[in-house]
């Protein structure tokens, strides 16, 4: 039995160190490195059965499909066979639709940049269709560069030493970010408050030392309302708002219609509760946000959250260690250069269009297309279970003339659709370098493992269809670890044999982390005043009635409809694992007891919940922990779960969000009957 040092590769935020113990192709154990300064010895659950997935239901060897699309039926082949046709028929859609009929669609099944980002190289390289990648973040980001334009924050560590408020606005920690709340807990032992902002009790929430719960997407009205009350009862630091914003008379003007009686309508919050809310956040020296991806999945979220980085503003937060927000800290990698990996060099010389991953059912639906998607390799993603909209999703990947390829570990709900299936290698059996957005060390993980039967690795795979292809450049030709090596020397980093440790730590200084020196906006300041390119959205902080609630279309529809993620489960990586999907339990609807009631609904009843877009059969868990009006069923739940054999995001919108794409997922409107 031999202990090694490696990185989980799952899309959450906190990149964590793992120390696991392995004993020739079998994996003992999985836990924290106690040594990392970020993850320091603690993982959740979910990482930690990780043998689970590793020693489960593994797909094995190539296949082809020899029955129906989306019924599974495949016949294993060799490697050969499987590069052939594949060359075969991408050569095929070419010569007669045009490289942009082919479109590489992948995400963040693992988070390693070789592993993940290897598709680029080729999409770049041949000229493929490009993904726009606008499923989880796009939103969030939009906002935060509105008014802030940066990826810092205050780290961990600052929050746990230097803060004396802590806000968790819109995410549930303790099932997506476990590592964050061991420094929650720290602070706590200095006696600071934690506050959750979240529109049901989730488990974060149950630990909170004041829990507000407002209707889900009128986040920018509480905000704006908070900054009206600091404004007025002069708790705003209007001395750093002059040296370091655009604040000016216009905008609190506008703030001054913003009252707390305003916001209470919006929110469905009284308004003392955001009175007294304002008051707490104001007198605070340092007070922390940590903003969740969560609040910002509606149709006005990145209002919202330009709205919540303004208030950091006004209380002048950034001034002291640990004060002010944080979105995401991936500006601390600006200076990786991924050019091996991604093949940006290959761009300019091959011209492609982009396609909104979100969108995918609309995409291989649209008939209109110029030219259409005739052909898609998936790697490192489940759009089946993940995108929204998934009844178009399920109907264009039927389409008898889309030729799909799906490289996968597990026989996933995409991975049924495909006419040729790939056994992809697991975290434990290749070589990688990872990023993070929720800590800032760079970390090298080598291969522990032999690959599970015939399986292969992303890169490999991408090396191998360029050549075949015709493509002989270097990129197409290196190592795992010889690419890590490259991309280390491009962006003028020591080499990892030069590292102490598994990881670099690239941690920016304390000035950096709370903006000291200005935003890195073109004049150097925070914006209340939002450039949007879309003049419809508000132009200062502010509530945007656009929501599904907002929207008449959606009148026959009463009932707010969420989809966070399950404690248990967190993405559908881990719902191949039976014994997963058997904590998780079946798919429910949270419903306050009131909305139960007037449907004659009880506890565990069978339910439909339906929209214009699905119906889906679950139970009925009537509870408190959501307001009146509001229903959530957390995700992600194999499409197995279901009676329809399809999984929850079939209720979720794929519209796009304003301004610059991403999917609405906990804005949907929905009705729920008892079923008899």
């Amino acid at each position: 039995m031999t202990t090694h040092n490696t990185t989980c590769p799952l899309d959450c935020p906190s990149a964590c160190a793992l120390k696991v113990e392995v004993e020739g192709d079998r994996l003992l154990k999985v836990r924290g490195n106690p040594d990392h300064p970020f993850t320091r010895g603690v993982i959740c659950n979910k990482v930690a059965r990780y043998g689970e997935l590793q020693h489960g239901e593994r797909l094995t060897t190539p296949m082809k499909r020899v029955g129906p699309k989306g019924l599974g039926h495949f016949e294993p082949i060799s490697w050969d066979e499987a590069l052939e046709s594949v060359t075969e028929q991408f050569k095929r859609c070419i010569a007669e639709h045009g490289a942009e009929s082919i479109w590489p669609y992948w995400y963040g099944g693992t988070m390693g940049i070789v592993q993940r980002k290897a598709i680029q190289r080729l999409t770049h390289r041949a000229g493929f269709s490009r993904l726009e990648r606008t499923l989880c973040a796009s939103i969030a980001s939009a906002g935060w560069a509105a008014g802030v334009n940066g990826g810092h924050g205050p780290s961990g560590q600052d929050m746990a030493e230097g803060s004396d408020l802590i806000i968790l606005w819109g995410i549930n920690a303790v099932s997506t970010h476990i590592n964050l709340m061991n420094f929650v807990k720290d602070a706590r032992k200095r006696g600071v408050r934690l506050v959750v902002i979240d529109p049901y009790r989730n488990r974060t929430a149950r630990l909170a030392d004041m829990h507000i719960a407002p209707r889900p997407g009128t986040d920018g009205a509480l905000a704006s309302a908070m900054m009206h009350v600091m404004l007025k009862e002069g708790l705003a630091d209007r001395d750093y708002m002059a040296k370091l914003s655009d604040f000016d008379d216009d905008v609190e003007a506008h703030l001054a219609d913003k009252t707390p009686q305003w916001a209470a309508e919006i929110t469905g919050l009284s308004a003392d509760v955001i009175r007294n809310f304002a008051r707490v956040y104001g007198q605070a020296e340092a007070p922390y946000i940590r903003i969740g991806m969560g609040m910002s999945r509606h149709n006005n979220g990145a209002v919202n959250v330009h709205a919540i980085s303004a208030l950091t503003m006004v209380a002048g937060a950034w001034k002291n260690r640990g004060g002010g927000a944080l979105l995401m800290c991936d500006s601390a990698f600006h200076m990786l250069q991924d050019g091996v990996v991604s093949g940006r060099q290959f761009v300019e010389a091959n011209p492609a269009r982009t396609l909104d991953m979100s969108r995918l059912g609309a995409i291989l639906n649209d008939k209109s297309l110029e030219t259409p998607v005739s052909a898609m390799l998936v790697q490192s993603c489940n759009p089946a279970v993940t995108v929204p909209d998934l009844g178009a999703v399920y109907r264009g990947l039927t389409r008898e003339d889309l030729f799909l390829v799906v490289h996968e570990q597990v026989m996933s709900e995409t991975a049924l659709f495909a006419d040729i299936l790939l056994p992809a290698t697991s975290f434990l059996e290749h070589a990688d370098l990872y990023s993070s957005y929720g800590q800032t060390t760079l970390q090298h993980a080598q291969a522990l493992l032999p690959p599970t039967g015939e399986a292969k690795s992303n890169h490999w795979l991408i090396n191998q269809l360029a050549q075949k292809l015709g493509f002989a450049e270097q990129a197409f030709t290196l190592t795992e670890e010889q690419t890590i090596d490259q991309m280390l020397a491009d962006s003028g980093l020591p080499a990892k044999e030069a590292w102490s440790d598994s990881w670099l730590d690239l941690t920016p200084d304390e000035e950096t982390r709370h903006f000291r020196n200005g935003f890195p906006q073109s004049d150097g300041k925070f914006h209340f005043k939002a450039a949007w390119p879309n003049p419809e959205m508000p132009a200062m902080p502010d509530h945007w009635p656009v929501n599904r609630r907002d929207l008449p279309q959606d009148r026959d529809y009463p009932l707010d409809f969420m989809t966070p993620p399950a404690h248990e489960v967190l993405n559908s990586t881990f719902t191949s694992s039976p014994k997963a999907v058997e904590r998780m339990g079946p798919p429910k609807v949270w419903m306050h007891p009131e909305d139960a009631k007037s449907r004659g609904i009880e506890e565990g009843d069978r339910v439909v919940v339906y929209n214009a877009l699905a119906y889906l059969s679950m139970s009925a868990h009537v509870t408190e922990d959501v307001r009146p009006g509001v229903t959530l069923c957390e995700t992600n739940h194999p499409a197995s779960a279901l009676k329809e054999k399809i999984s929850i995001n079939a209720l979720s919108h794929g519209e796009r969000v304003q301004p610059g794409g991403g999917p609405a997922f906990h804005d949907n409107r929905v009705q729920i009957e008892k079923v008899t």
